[in-house]
């Protein structure tokens, strides 16, 4: 039964090396949690609820911008660590993955595929 099980590893994370956008290997890692974390299944919950209510603004623009920015946090609460000289805090993150969008996927890719918290 054991060999199923997801959510210790989710739980300690796995680090994802960081490629510029040419397509270079940077120097930069990010250390990410799986999809089955507590902390990223948590916060899908409260975003779900946030969510429902974001649906129910009249402002098509500012509900476009709530929840683009609420999908940001919740690919931000994956970040658990990284090698920038930056605080690794949820507004950083945030900030960096709203210029760095390319990034924003991988992380979000990367914590769903449950086969590479097992390599």
């Amino acid at each position: 039964m054991q060999e199923f099980f997801t959510r210790q590893l989710a739980n300690e994370g796995k680090e994802l090396p960081l490629y510029l956008p040419s397509g270079e290997k940077s120097e930069h890692k990010i250390r990410v949690l799986g999809v089955d974390s507590d902390k990223f299944k948590s916060k899908e919950a409260e975003s779900k609820k946030i969510a429902a209510e974001l649906a129910a603004l009249d402002d098509n623009e500012e509900r476009r911008v709530a929840i683009e920015d609420l999908q940001l946090k919740l690919i931000a609460t994956l970040v658990i660590g990284w090698t920038f000289d930056q605080e690794c805090t949820e507004e950083n993150v945030v900030n960096f993955l709203r210029e760095a969008p390319q990034i924003a996927d991988a992380i979000n890719r990367f914590a769903g595929n449950r086969k590479a918290f097992f390599s």
